[in-house]
């Protein structure tokens, strides 16, 4: 897949374009990436991803919006949709008073050169989000382009979207949120050195680091699916603050991993949330932690059965 971070004129020679953020690649986004694919393949056109590399919330709001993926991930979500090309720009507030106008003008058409231009139900462009549908129907003949919108993905009732999803995450309903993204939720990170208390315990862990600004799932107990070197794993997951032993001041994630006695210090894992087992607890002793250490396992174990 072609990667490009900044645009000038006639970067393609033709694109069929999907625009959009696509925090997680759920299954909604994935409706607009593949409308795209699609007009690609009709037009003889390349499959392209307009998207930011950061998102633009961190500019407009006082709040930064936690992620549900990297970059890195999208870039490869994309290309498993069958995307050839991303363009990648950097969301910056002088970016944000680009007018619509500007945007279409320079980036769309006579940057990418798009033949269609493909958009979910919800998306805007341009300063005050003044770049939707209708303006995009309303110019397409003036330069010459095609326009699809694809309208709100539902499952079971709920719109799919990457605020819904990350609400379900946060509460640490991971079935439903991995319903709406249509796979397991997970964190890719660096397993770091801890306490070493669960090795002491008789379960020991890896503590994964990870991107500060991504969505972290409720503190609980969760059954998990570890990916390191090629191979997966099943494992039982930890998140909180070892209320038990109280000196920690962060949430901590570290991973039980059944079956496992290789290194993973400094190690890149994928750690993948299946079902939250239980709420994350206080023990009255040691001895009461390890027996509940080794339900948790157990259940873990049925749970990826």
């Amino acid at each position: 897949m072609q990667i490009f971070r900044e645009i000038k004129p006639n970067l393609l020679s033709a694109s069929s374009l999907a625009l959009g953020m696509f925090d997680g690649v759920h299954e909604g986004h994935r409706m607009v990436l593949a409308d795209a694919v699609q007009k690609a393949e009709l037009m003889g056109t390349l499959a392209t991803v307009v998207t930011f590399a950061n998102h633009p919330q961190c500019i407009t709001c006082k709040t930064p919006t936690r992620q549900l993926t990297t970059l890195e991930e999208r870039l490869e979500l994309f290309k498993i949709a069958g995307i050839k090309a991303a363009l990648i720009l950097e969301f910056t507030s002088e970016f944000s008073e680009m007018s619509a106008e500007a945007y279409l003008k320079t980036i769309l058409v006579e940057g990418l050169n798009a033949k269609s231009i493909t958009i979910g139900y919800d998306h805007c462009f341009g300063r005050d989000r003044q770049g939707d549908y209708n303006f995009l129907i309303e110019n397409k003949d003036k330069f010459g382009y095609a326009v699809d919108v694809i309208q709100p993905v539902t499952i079971d009732g709920q719109i799919i979207s990457s605020s819904v999803i990350r609400n379900f995450i946060t509460i640490g309903n991971m079935d439903f949120a991995s319903k709406l993204l249509g796979r397991p939720y997970s964190l890719k990170g660096t397993v770091v050195e801890g306490k070493k208390r669960g090795a002491g315990l008789g379960f020991p862990t890896a503590n994964l680091k990870v991107e500060e600004n991504l969505v972290i799932p409720a503190c609980g107990i969760y059954s998990g699916k570890v990916e390191f070197e090629g191979n997966t794993y099943k494992s039982v997951i930890n998140i909180g603050k070892n209320p038990t032993f109280g000196d920690i001041d962060h949430i901590s994630i570290e991973i039980h991993i059944f079956d496992f006695s290789k290194n993973l210090y400094n190690k890149k894992i994928k750690v993948s949330f299946i079902q939250k087992l239980r709420d994350e607890k206080k023990f009255s002793s040691v001895d009461e932690l390890v027996k509940q250490i080794k339900i948790d396992c157990e259940n873990a174990k049925k749970s990826l059965e």
